[in-house]
């Protein structure tokens, strides 16, 4: 059976998005299903008990908090002929979804990481940082030429390969930037 998408759902994040007991990947494919008890859950219910497991909550209070909630009931009555959430069922959840949850936030904090470096480097390259990465290959060819002795080794040939393929990543960079600059022009003539 196919999940359909209900209003609400958010596939912008960019990473994998966990609905009903299912995983999404960024594009809107499932590549996983959960099938427990805790899956079943409403997200926010889920994300409330990951954030519980995080910060260390012992598993017997973390089933009776469950189990004390309106929206965990209305599922173990729909679902699961009113038998409740045990501590077998935290269990399986800690060595399945949870791990899930614990890999994408530490997944988000790399994110998270990396666009505030991203924007240290900008301002630490006054906003040419790919003007100054295509200094640093163009020396990194100055460098293998001086050293080249004339003969076409494979060795020679794999250095110059993988500087062709930096460069090419470079200047598509490089025509990014570009083309960014281009908007905003454009934008201040409006």
């Amino acid at each position: 059976m196919k999940y359909q998408m209900e209003k609400g759902d958010d596939f912008s994040g960019g990473a994998e998005v966990y609905t009903r007991g299912r995983v999404w990947s960024p594009d809107g494919k499932e590549i996983m299903t959960r099938k427990g008890k805790i899956a079943r859950l409403p997200p926010a219910v889920r994300e409330e008990l990951n954030r519980r497991l995080h910060n260390g909550d012992l598993g017997n209070k973390v089933v009776d908090w469950l189990n004390g909630l309106a929206e965990v009931q209305e599922v173990i009555a729909r679902e699961f002929d009113g038998r409740p959430v045990r501590e077998q069922n935290l269990s399986e959840w800690k060595s399945g979804g949870y791990g899930d949850w614990l890999a994408r936030q530490e997944i988000l904090a790399q994110a998270r990481e990396l666009a505030s470096d991203a924007g240290e480097l900008d301002k630490a390259s006054e906003g040419r940082l790919t003007d100054h990465l295509a200094t640093v290959i163009a020396v990194r060819y100055a460098t293998v030429l001086a050293g080249w002795n004339g003969e076409v080794t494979e060795e020679f040939r794999q250095k110059l390969r993988m500087l062709r393929d930096l460069s090419q990543s470079v200047v598509n960079l490089r025509r990014e930037d570009h083309h960014g600059a281009r908007l905003n022009l454009d934008r201040e003539k409006v």
